[in-house]
């Protein structure tokens, strides 16, 4: 291999390199903007979410959610699947309004 080779072999690499970081963030950034819209159908009331959009949602760990829900401040999940289980959103709202928003007034 001659020294201009050896010079282009690097530089293809180094762009491919670029390229993979740069899907990378892409990846990462249309993520967090799906999360974002995770939170806001939270917010809204719309469709469902997971323990761990909840946790996001509430700044909270995950496992607070589900003490939560044991102790009637959140509702009672749905078991959609073996492994999945997922809150309505508009029932967060109410009990949101209920058990967090009220307590503090």
């Amino acid at each position: 291999m001659t020294y201009t080779d050896a010079q282009k072999y690097h530089e293809e690499q180094v762009e491919e390199a670029k390229k993979k970081e740069e899907k990378k963030q892409e990846r990462a950034q249309d993520k967090e903007l799906r999360m974002l819209q995770l939170l806001e159908d939270v917010k809204s009331g719309t469709g469902y979410s997971t323990d761990q959009i909840l946790s996001r949602y509430f700044s909270v760990p995950r496992q607070r959610i589900w003490v939560w829900t044991k102790e009637g401040k959140l509702p009672e999940p749905y078991k959609i699947g073996e492994n999945t289980t997922r809150w309505l959103n508009s029932e967060i709202r109410e009990h949101e309004e209920k058990h967090f928003k009220g307590a503090s007034q």
